[in-house]
């Protein structure tokens, strides 16, 4: 900077030579603010190089004085705000949820406390809270009217803080700083200029008033007298006509309020003193008006005088003295300006006829009347107001006057027209609009430079209007954020004002409260002296901040000010919340905001129709709790809920939901929503229903059961339903048109006009089958395009075929194209010809049927459709050709597919759905994708319907990078679980090895395996201390039941475990023994122990579980209310008795989303579960709403129940009735129940309707009552339909578990062959026996047909058809070995048979020679695995095949890996004993893990040496070491143990033995090893797992013992059962029967 000094200095010397003066000038203006430099324009210009280095000198000055200040004023104001906040927050009560998530509603004034509380920052200038200027009054001061006023005059605490509020408010709105002419709006300068000159040529009301004052008019018009008397006494103050003193006399309201009489004889004609006085002199007003007895009697005298009885009872004094000491009902329309003066000795007669009196053209008007001359003839000649009314109209009116000097709408030539110019030469601020618009000036300059002058006039009258502040205040080195002309005004009457109020006034409201104002008041004047030095520091934005806070913080005191907020106030309050949702991490902190003050941000949103902030506000409700939903909404006011969903509706549009992408959590948060909105209206109007429509596709099926019928037939409320049925789900759909039926306007369905049908289109596939066939062809023809573009289901597309086409004949193919989806329903053979003549439109509809499930792609439409396809070239098509394909891919052969580029392939192979290929088409599929594409885990992952081909081969090209992601974790968890033993046993190796070559970097592909690990390997690999050391590691793994119990066995010894550690070790806590649970439980924390074991993942081993049953009826103080649902579903019927109806609704919804593991349940615990649904909802008759709560529990109810069930409300729900499991207990009392007259009557008297209704429920017939069915009714379309859809069941996880559990499996067999007769049978004795073709085939099944039959087919229908037979594992031998000899001339000699023709036989494969079996190549593991699970092998037959691989491998049986044992499975019988001898016993240890399920053909000498391979040191060790875990691992092994070994067993060690191994052992064996003593030990999975013919074996004791273990002591309980049904009981039961009664007998003894 001195350079730059230097070499400026000539040019400064120079200047100081000139005109010292000006130096000195052009300093200052360098140090002051930015304006400054602009005035000394000329010589900053000279100087640049003095300028910029005075100016590096100011901001170094102001940075080093800023920064000090304001940090020291941001942590003063910061304390004082801390002090602050726990004052106000004791004053303003902030509302807090409860432990119950429940909160009162707080308001806005309370949101912005919490929001300051929590540091969420609000922007105070947005919010109004500022210091737009220095403030002329006190706020926390309260100040008697007048000096003699004594302490007792004062008004009361809560109307002066009232009333201080309010001026502290209107004084903030009066006095905004001065604003420049400049920046004033065109209309009110243009006004303003105009009523100045107005004044100046007419003082109309100067005159007026003064003609009212010395009585030459008899008054004012609208005027009272009063007024017009206060006014003149000052106007005769002011005019020396009275002394002054007098004249504020005139003004004393202290003493006219305090005038009884004057309230009495002109009060209601002044009611506008009369409010003055109640605002600002309460304390007169109260004891003269309101609490003065006298003054109302005189009132009452008054009104009997006048008999104006009803002007005193509505008297508006009354009114006042009500609201005294309540809330101010405002002020009369009067301004701060005009309030503030009135208790003070400053009011002026000028400013008095502002705010009191009239305007000009209204005194005119009442004085002299309209502009007419005929409105002066009234007026007596010669009057006063006759002449000034005569002057006063020759000049033009205000209304019609035009001002021609509105110089802002001037172009550039008027400013130059001098006439205009000389005419509005006196228009205020023409002059400063001229000079001070820089480029209007400088335009105007170049043609006229006279202006110059003008202009320097100008600053120089701004210059000598500056007085001493204004001046000291602009050479200070700062920039300044107001108009420092304030300063010049005359500050003696506010300083006088002040010095008075000071002396003779009281803080207000209390010590306290006044305190805090006093502390509001401090905080604005420091922000206005902040304000004042704007830009020292950039920590002046942050000092302003704080004091902003804490001014917004001291205003929540006034809540009047709160009542109302400004657009921009609303819009500030929504973004600041906004931004603190989207910022907090806090879950419970954001809950609380959303909580307590939800409906304040509704009423925001709805007034600044803010879409964003709604936005927002609602993805955060989507991540609240869901208990915390449904109390925020409960405890909202109705109207304000209402308001908000109207506001949604509204707005939904925009906000953009999108449920396709939403997770799970969000949509379970919008169903909880919706289902509280719901709840919240108890009487659902349409207008309402209407603005919830958006939540349709989130409206729970009790909910909208529970709407009123008469409402879902309202036309808008259907119009709304049809609107968003895209986004429902069917079981809404459903219950929709349950409600809809319930109403009696709709009438029968027959009746129905078409435009109802219409208007329910989207609701008319859900409508009951019952329902729908009812539909009349007049009523379905106009609708055939519209329901062939929905989702009808076959039951309902084929009535509708058959009602509108009696006939087919004449059906060309556009006309089928043009039915939509009703071609799916069509007769295979009808759409043949189709099929030739457009294959191409055709087959691209078919397949869109298979891929929505409407037809199988296994069925005998498939088969014309794999023809058509099979001609097309795919090679080159689109990829949404391909896509179509997907689901028919399996279907249509491997050369098809593997005709198609590997690619492409992939991309069929990887699309949505579920896919099943045969292991021939696996296989070669996935050797092709191997060996031409990088195979990873993540594409195996989605090639999971392609495992069963799995080979070594494509896994040792396998890829394992990515095995460390979560989700290729659970796909390898499913795939471990899922696969074939041997598959699994080469996939779990193959990680192995993968794992050994990367030992970097691989904890999660340990977590990832460690579920999987066989016990042998755990054992010697594991210790307690490493675990212990590891346990964050070790327990979140999903360990097996085995190997918890070794994990928490190795803890246990390296250190003893308490009950508080058990806690610590997650799922290894599910190992515990029951020794060891049953010596803590008298502990004090026993309960919780006991709660955190039944809450463990996965279901607890049986003997754990007996444990907890046995231990809770020895602690009949232990709640079973808190057990976890799961486990309590599993309690004896006892202990279920006891358990609350809250908690059993835990169960019974626990079991709706659970229901495979109630069917795991004994029979006579399923029923107990659905009688007692049945008693919790204390109905009389089940109808129909209790059908929809029970589900499939209702095929569990007992025989009297379910004659208590509505036909009708059943009728309507056999849909759903087709997914129950139908246990075989129950088959008799629910074909009873369908056979009703009722419901369907006599099957002899069946249509094809009926059987299409019921479905696969056909199967709950007897034998007699299926075969009295009509033949007609039992076409192939029909029948195929019935076995179709019971296969899709048997798909499902109810379906499985139902037919292990709960079917019998013979009786089933016998019900469907009796199904089919009539196809597979001679219809008479003369008709040949039908030979079936490949779509015969696949519209039944194989075995359906006899051996004769299908070695009649032809070689055509047998090759296409040859991966159908391989999946039918009910093949007789006879059917197989017919198979066999017409498959060998397809297939050629045997030594050629390929891997893929060896998996494309099945257990075909099983009726080769044996010659044959040694000469083919079964060496390929891939082909062993499926090989090995086959049931149908001969002895000799399996000894060929493991010889045959064994010699062609090279191997001897010593060798033989865990892997290659794993593989053999059923084949390993087909080696001598003394070979099994030979095994080596850790391999076999290691393989049992995934032979364990196995129930191997051997004889009982070999699973002996098989079993005591097991006993080794190498493996397990001696049997009497094993515990309970090496039981379990070993599985269906355990039945190989000699008789001597099983009958030496401890308790401990038979509980091990799973439920799978007591089943698989000879009927002789079990009844001699186990004594009665050991069976007792048996738990209820063990007991119920022993068979009828077990049983018959056993001896009394045994069978007490081991009815004693199933009934788990509840036999009295179930013996009643037994006895209320007893045609349950068939004559085979009736060892059953001896036994409950001997155990009854045993329980009375």
């Amino acid at each position: 900077m001195r350079k730059e000094a230097v070499a400026g200095n000539y040019s400064f010397e120079d200047a100081m030579e000139d005109d010292p003066d000006s130096v000195q000038s052009f300093l200052l203006q360098a140090l002051s603010r930015s304006g400054g430099g602009e005035r000394g324009g000329h010589m900053a210009q000279k100087n640049l190089a003095l300028v910029q280095g005075l100016d590096g000198l100011r901001r170094g000055l102001m940075h080093r004085v800023g920064n000090s200040v304001y940090g020291n004023l941001r942590r003063k104001v910061s304390q004082a705000t801390m002090a602050l906040l726990d004052d106000v927050s004791s004053l303003v009560d902030v509302p807090q949820s409860n432990a119950l998530g429940q909160c009162s509603v707080g308001d806005l004034r309370q949101l912005i406390l919490w929001g300051i509380r929590h540091n969420v920052t609000w922007n105070t200038e947005a919010l109004g809270v500022g210091s737009p200027g220095i403030p002329n009054s006190l706020p926390f001061l309260s100040c008697p009217s007048t000096e003699g006023d004594e302490p007792s005059s004062r008004q009361t605490p809560a109307h002066s803080s009232r009333e201080s509020s309010k001026q502290k408010r209107l004084h903030e709105l009066s006095n905004v700083p001065h604003r420049p002419q400049l920046n004033q709006s065109p209309t009110g300068r243009t006004r303003e200029s105009y009523n100045q000159q107005k004044e100046i040529e007419y003082p109309t009301s100067i005159e007026i008033l003064e003609a009212a004052c010395n009585e030459s008019i008899p008054g004012l018009t609208g005027v009272s007298n009063f007024t017009v008397f206060l006014y003149c006494k000052l106007f005769e103050g002011e005019n020396e006509s009275v002394s002054s003193a007098v004249a504020q006399m005139g003004l004393d309201l202290h003493a006219t309020c305090s005038d009884a009489a004057w309230y009495l004889s002109a009060a209601e004609e002044d009611f506008l003193w009369v409010h003055v006085c109640s605002e600002f002199f309460a304390q007169e007003f109260n004891n003269t008006v309101c609490a003065n007895s006298s003054f109302w009697l005189q009132r009452a005298h008054q009104a009997v005088l006048t008999k104006d009885y009803h002007f005193f009872n509505q008297t508006s004094i009354d009114d006042l003295c009500v609201h005294l000491t309540g809330e101010a009902i405002g002020s009369p329309g009067l301004g701060e300006n005009c309030l503030a003066p009135l208790g003070s000795r400053m009011l002026t007669a000028k400013a008095f006829r502002h705010c009191f009196l009239p305007n000009n053209s209204v005194l005119i008007s009442g004085l002299c009347g309209k502009d007419s001359p005929e409105s002066q003839q009234t007026l007596p000649e010669g009057s006063w107001a006759a002449a000034y009314c005569s002057k006063i109209h020759n000049y033009t009116h205000v209304d019609t006057f035009e001002e021609p000097c509105q110089y802002r709408e001037w172009e550039v030539h008027h400013f130059t027209n001098s006439t205009l110019l000389e005419l509005c030469e006196q228009t205020h601020g023409l002059r400063e609009y001229i000079c001070l618009n820089t480029t209007l000036y400088n335009k105007l300059l170049q043609s006229a430079p006279q202006f110059a002058d003008l202009c320097a006039d100008l600053q120089a009258e701004l210059e000598e209007r500056k007085c001493f502040l204004q001046r000291f205040f602009d050479m200070l080195p700062a920039r300044y954020e107001f108009d420092t002309s304030q300063l010049c005004v005359d500050p003696a009457p506010l300083l006088v004002d002040v010095l008075h109020k000071l002396s003779v006034c009281e803080v207000q409201g209390g010590e306290r409260e006044g305190f805090l104002l006093a502390l509001g008041y401090v905080f604005r004047v420091l922000d206005i002296m902040v304000g004042l030095s704007s830009g020292l520091d950039e920590g002046e934005r942050e000092a302003r901040q704080g004091l902003g806070q804490a001014m917004l913080l001291s205003s929540l005191l006034d809540n009047t000010s709160w009542a109302e907020l400004q657009p921009e106030a609303s819009m500030s309050v929504l973004h600041t919340i906004g931004i603190f949702l989207r910022r907090e991490q806090n879950a419970t902190l954001k809950e609380d905001l959303l909580s307590c003050f939800s409906p304040v941000l509704w009423d925001l949103i709805q007034r600044d129709d803010n879409s964003s902030a709604l936005r927002v506000l609602l993805q955060e409700y989507l991540q609240m709790p869901r208990d915390s939903i449904r109390t925020l909404v409960m405890s909202a006011e109705k109207d304000a809920v209402k308001r908000f969903i109207s506001h949604m509706h509204q707005s939904w549009d925009q906000l953009q939901v999108e449920t396709v992408q939403a997770s799970q959590k969000e949509l379970q948060a919008m169903e909880t929503m919706t289902a509280a909105f719901i709840h919240k209206f108890p009487r659902v109007t349409p207008e309402l229903f209407v603005d919830m429509s958006q939540f349709i596709p989130f409206m729970s099926v009790s909910d909208i059961m529970s709407f009123p019928a008469s409402l879902i037939v309202n036309d808008t409320v259907l119009t709304a339903i049809r609107d968003h049925s895209s986004g429902m789900k069917s079981l809404q759909k459903k219950a929709f048109v349950k409600r809809l039926l319930q109403s009696s306007v709709v009438g029968d369905v027959p009746t129905w006009p078409p435009y109802f049908l219409t208007s329910i289109l989207p609701l008319l596939p859900f409508l009951p089958v019952s329902h729908f066939q009812q539909l009349t062809s007049q009523q379905l023809t106009p609708l055939v395009e519209l329901l062939g573009n929905s989702s009808l289901d076959g039951v309902r597309g084929r009535h509708v075929l058959r009602t509108l086409f009696s006939t087919k004949k004449n059906m060309t193919s556009d006309g089928i194209l043009r039915l939509g989806v009703l071609i799916c329903y069509l007769d295979p053979e009808d759409l043949a010809s189709s099929l030739q003549d457009s294959p191409v439109a055709l087959w691209q509809q078919l397949t869109r049927c298979i891929s929505k499930g409407f037809i199988s792609p296994s069925g005998r439409m498939a088969s014309w459709l794999i023809q058509a396809v099979q001609n097309v070239n795919m090679s080159s098509s689109a990829p949404a050709e391909l896509s179509a394909l997907s689901d028919l891919s399996s279907q249509l052969g491997t050369s098809f597919l593997l005709s198609l580029p590997s690619q492409q392939l992939l991309e069929v192979l990887t699309q949505p759905g579920s896919h099943r290929y045969s292991p021939a088409q696996a296989f070669q599929i996935l050797s092709k994708i191997s060996n031409d594409i990088p195979l990873t885990m993540e594409r195996l992952c989605k090639l999971k319907p392609l495992l069963c081909g799995l080979s070594p081969a494509v896994l040792t090209d396998l890829q394992w990078d990515e095995i460390s992601e979560a989700t290729h974790c659970e796909c390898l968890r499913s795939l471990l679980t899922e696969l074939k033993p041997g598959h699994r046993a080469m996939l779990y190796n193959a990680m192995q090895e993968a794992l050994q070559r990367d030992t970097q970097n691989n904890t999660e592909q340990v977590n990832c395996l460690s579920p999987f690990v066989p016990l042998r390997k755990l054992t010697e690999s594991v210790t307690g201390e490493t675990i212990l050391k590891d346990i964050r590691l070790y327990r979140d793994i999903l360990w097996s039941q085995q190997q918890a119990q070794v994990l928490f066995k190795k803890v246990n010894k390296f250190g003893n475990i308490s009950s508080q550690m058990v806690r610590n070790l997650g799922h290894i806590a599910s190992g515990i023994s029951c020794e060891l649970f049953r010596l803590w439980s008298n502990d004090t924390d026993f309960a919780e122990l006991l709660q955190f074991v039944t809450e463990l993942p996965g279901s607890l081993r049986p003997a754990l579980r007996k444990c907890l049953v046995e231990e809770l009826r020895t602690h009949p103080d232990v709640d079973v209310n808190t057990l976890s649902s799961g486990f309590a579903a599993t309690l004896p019927v006892t202990m279920i008795e006891d358990i609350s109806n809250v908690s059993f609704r835990g169960i019974l919804s626990y079991i709706q989303a659970n229901f495979a593991e109630f069917l795991r349940l004994p029979h006579y615990k399923q029923t107990n579960l659905a009688e007692k649904a049945v008693s919790e909802l204390a109905a009389e008759e089940i109808d129909g709403t209790t059908l929809d709560v029970l589900g499939p529990l209702l095929p569990f109810l007992d025989r009297d129940s379910l004659a208590l069930v509505d036909r009708g409300a059943l009728a309507l729900r056999l849909e759903e009735m087709r997914g129950f499991c139908l246990p075989k207990e129950a088959l008799r009392d629910i074909s009873a129940l369908l056979t009703q007259k009722d419901l369907l009557g006599e099957p002899s008297k069946w249509q094809v309707e009926d059987v299409e209704h019921l479905g696969r429920l056909v199967f709950s017939l007897s034998m007699k009552q299926i075969n009295s069915i009509p033949l007609a009714v039992l076409n192939k379309d029909t029948v195929e339909q019935v076995l179709v859809g019971q296969s899709h069941w048997e798909d499902s996880m109810v379906g499985r578990v139902c037919v292990t559990q709960c079917m019998d499996k013979n009786r089933h067999r016998r019900q469907t062959h009796s199904l089919i007769r009539g196809i597979v049978k001679a219809r008479s004795r003369r008709a040949k026996v039908p030979v079936p073709s490949c779509a015969d085939i696949r519209g039944t099944f194989p075995s359906a047909w006899t051996s004769t039959q299908l070695g009649r087919m032809s070689q055509e229908d047998l090759k296409q058809c040859v991966e159908i037979f391989a999946e039918d594992a009910s093949l007789s031998s006879e059917q197989r070995r017919a198979l066999w000899m017409k498959l060998r001339r397809v297939f050629g000699p045997v030594r050629e048979l390929r891997a893929d023709q060896v998996l494309a036989l099945g257990s075909v494969v099983t009726e080769m020679g044996e010659k044959e079996l040694q000469d083919a190549n079964l060496t390929d593991m891939g082909v062993l695995a499926n090989l090995g699970t086959l049931t149908d092998w001969s002895p000799k037959k399996m000894r060929a095949v493991i010889l045959g691989v064994m010699r062609k491998r090279k191997l001897k049986v010593e060798q033989l890996t865990a892997v290659d044992l794993a593989t053999f499975g059923h084949l390993i019988c087909g080696l001598y004993p003394s070979e099994i001898k030979r095994l080596s016993p850790y391999n076999l240890s290691v393989a049992v893990l995934f032979m364990r399920e196995m129930s191997l053909p051997c004889t009982e000498q070999q699973m002996e040496v098989l079993t005591s391979r097991l006993s080794r040191p190498e493996a397990f060790g001696p049997v009497s070491a094993w515990g309970p875990e090496v039981f379990t691992e070993i599985g269906t092994l355990a039945v190989g143990l000699e008789d001597m070994v099983l009958s030496s067993l401890v308790q401990e060690q038979v509980e091990g033995i799973t439920p799978e191994a007591f089943a698989l052992m000879s009927k002789k064996k079990m009844a001699v090893v186990f004594s009665a003593v050991q069976l007792s030990w048996l738990s209820a999975e063990q007991a119920w797992a022993v068979t009828e013919e077990q049983w018959e074996e056993l001896d009394n004791e045994q069978r007490h013992a081991v009815g004693l273990a199933r009934y788990e002591g509840d036999v009295l309980l179930e013996l009643r059962g037994r006895n209320s049904a007893p045609a349950v009981l068939n004559t085979e039961s009736f060892p059953l029967h001896s036994l409950l009664l001997c155990l009854l007998l045993w329980q009375l003894i």
